[in-house]
């Protein structure tokens, strides 16, 4: 099952573009192993793919996982659909995910058989989740600053996929400005419906 992530708005939002059908993948220099070159990359994805036809052309190279996950976006405009039945706002729009607010910390007990390389490999991989974590609150927290420049409410909810019928579990209201100085208070709990107001 797949998480969803909604906003509903009083007015119309710019989408982000669509990708390149022609693009098979984003590619992450730093979540390669070192010595790990480009070639070796389409080598790879030519026989994942099984086309020995993939070019670089169809690769795209980030210097960090954070710029592939990017930021807060939104995906598309929901025209028709059970989710709509939560919203009171005249536009509602799919998004990435909603940034996780509570510290992401490294868990303390090393589990029986991990090798030291295994902890140096766990250490560095929740540095990047911290890291890609840090990119989205902000893109997050940007989103909200320049959308409430014209507009004065939005509703914010995640479901997970099948779960559109069902009620929410929780229902809050938040004041922008309490929020913005506090970001903790926009962490959602499973099925929660947010309205922020400024």
């Amino acid at each position: 099952m797949s998480l969803y992530s909604y906003i509903g708005v009083e007015k119309k939002l710019a989408i982000r573009p669509p990708q390149d059908p022609n693009i098979v993948a984003l590619i992450a220099r730093d979540t390669l192993d070192a010595g790990v070159t480009d070639e070796m990359v389409l080598s790879y994805l030519r026989t994942q793919t099984d086309n020995e036809a993939l070019t670089m052309n169809q690769i795209v190279f980030y210097d960090k996982e954070a710029e592939i996950v990017g930021t807060f976006e939104i995906l598309e405009l929901v025209e028709s659909g059970d989710i709509l039945k939560h919203f009171g706002t005249p536009y509602v729009y799919q998004t990435t995910d909603f940034p996780v607010w509570e510290p992401i910390e490294n868990d303390t007990v090393v589990p029986d058989g991990f090798t030291t390389k295994d902890v140096a490999d766990y250490y560095k991989m929740m540095d990047e989740a911290r890291s890609v974590n840090d990119t989205q609150q902000k893109g997050f927290l940007s989103f909200l600053t320049t959308y409430f420049k014209e507009s004065n409410k939005i509703e914010l909810y995640s479901c997970w996929d099948g779960d559109e019928l069902k009620k929410e579990n929780y229902r809050r209201e938040l004041n922008l400005e309490v929020a913005m100085k506090n970001n903790l208070l926009f962490d959602m709990r499973e099925k929660e419906f947010i309205v922020v107001t400024r």
